[in-house]
């Protein structure tokens, strides 16, 4: 997901990671400046 979301022309301010709790996340910026973060396990 976070691919297509910087295909389509938004800012990534983390790139995909494992948490420490074993989530995996990353953050995007939507086009007005808002954190949105993808979680999953």
């Amino acid at each position: 997901m976070t691919r297509r979301f910087e295909e389509d022309g938004l800012t990534i301010e983390s790139r995909p990671r494992v948490t420490g709790d074993g989530y995996y996340e990353s953050v995007i910026l939507d086009p007005e400046g808002n954190r949105i973060e993808l979680v999953g396990e």
